[in-house]
């Protein structure tokens, strides 16, 4: 059985695109015979430091106090030592500055080391919040020159990525694994019957933060009025914490004021309830603006549920538009562009429809599954 310890700064229960693909990839391992551990840390305090979940070890490190979107943990050594121990192979998720300190101590003790660099850290602020950002891809660009072998989600995303573009044909893009939502008809019913009545749905899940984009979503509603009328719904499912800065939570809560007749916060939603989401829309927006976003997996469960999507042509996040034709895809922070898009595919949903079993083929888990295989088998 090959120990796989896998690192990242952020695991179950936390929630996000990266972390959720992460999870899945770490219990369809698990589940095929591999010994997996999670190295993470304990972003709440009320966390284990150490768990089993679903055949993954967890192993949670402390931390003394946050460094913007990282954390200062001074027992990340001494854990890092006692897992490398038990471990045949590494794995280290990026962006990650701890990822550094373990690359060496695993180099030192005879480990493979696997890099699989996610996204970018964006970091909004003046010139000292701009240096940090130069420090982070600093970091994880020495990272990677201890690699065995280095991947990321899409080549896409390797291609344009400054980053990658240094190590070119050695980067494997594989896309994550997807869990593609179940249509439950008595769970729809329930969902619909809370939504409110009206002709198109316009849908998006995810966190209300600045880098994805919601303002423009929110902002080309007065674009979709003049064509649509008033007989449309932006239905926003997720937390409705808006995350970031003071004057982006006050943006928003402008916006959804001002268009309070076209909006409806649905809040967050059980893993059980999100096909009936899905297949309630007629169009399913992703409006992300930087390469925080890389991938972004709700594209393709909205598909998997018969829902074409509108998507920003960022580097990874247009490809599983250019991979099924299931939708369009316009410039970031363009709000006509963004607007044209979500009339055109409300008003010819067929069109653009594509078989579910296409979707899941093109984005088989078992794919992935064993394109990680290869690579720990090297």
């Amino acid at each position: 059985m090959k120990k796989i310890l896998i690192s990242l700064s952020y695991y179950s229960p936390h929630i996000s695109g990266l972390t959720l693909s992460i999870k899945h990839l770490a219990q369809a391992l698990a589940n095929d015979g591999y010994d997996i551990t999670i190295l993470t840390t304990q972003h709440y305090k009320q966390l284990p430091e150490t768990e089993v979940i679903n055949k993954v070890h967890v192993i949670r490190v402390p931390f003394l106090f946050r460094l913007s979107k990282g954390f200062f943990m001074p027992s990340f050594l001494s854990k890092a030592i006692q897992t490398l121990q038990k471990t045949d192979d590494v794995m280290i998720v990026q962006p990650q500055v701890e990822g550094l300190l373990l690359a060496l101590l695993a180099k030192i003790m005879g480990k493979k080391v696997h890099c699989l660099y996610i996204c970018e850290v964006s970091l909004s602020g003046g010139m000292g919040t701009q240096i940090i950002a130069y420090i982070l891809r600093l970091i994880n660009s020495v990272t990677l020159l201890f690699a065995d072998s280095v991947s990321t989600l899409t080549d896409d995303f390797a291609k344009h990525n400054v980053v990658l573009q240094r190590f070119a044909k050695d980067v494997r893009g594989i896309f994550p694994i997807v869990e593609f939502p179940h249509i439950d008809p008595t769970i729809r019913q329930t969902v619909e019957k809370r939504l409110p009545n009206t002709d198109y749905y316009i849908g998006y899940l995810g966190r209300i933060s600045a880098e994805k984009g919601i303002h423009y979503l929110l902002e080309a509603i007065p674009l979709l009025q003049k064509e649509l009328g008033e007989r449309f719904v932006i239905v926003l499912a997720g937390p409705q914490k808006v995350v970031g800065e003071t004057a982006y939570r006050q943006q928003i809560e402008e916006l959804l004021q001002t268009h309070s007749k076209n909006v409806f916060l649905l809040g967050e939603l059980p893993d059980a309830s999100l096909g009936a989401f899905y297949s309630l829309l007629d169009v399913f927006v992703l409006p992300s603006t930087n390469n925080t976003e890389a991938f972004g997996m709700v594209q393709v469960e909205a598909m998997s549920c018969g829902t074409p999507v509108v998507s920003t042509d960022l580097p990874g996040v247009c490809v599983p538009i250019t991979q099924t034709a299931m939708g369009e895809i316009v410039p970031p922070a363009d709000v006509p562009a963004l607007a044209k898009a979500i009339i055109q595919i409300v008003k010819e949903k067929k069109k653009y429809v594509k078989p579910k079993e296409l979707i899941i083929s093109i984005f088989s888990p078992a794919k992935t599954v064993q394109a990680y295989k290869t690579i720990f088998a090297e």
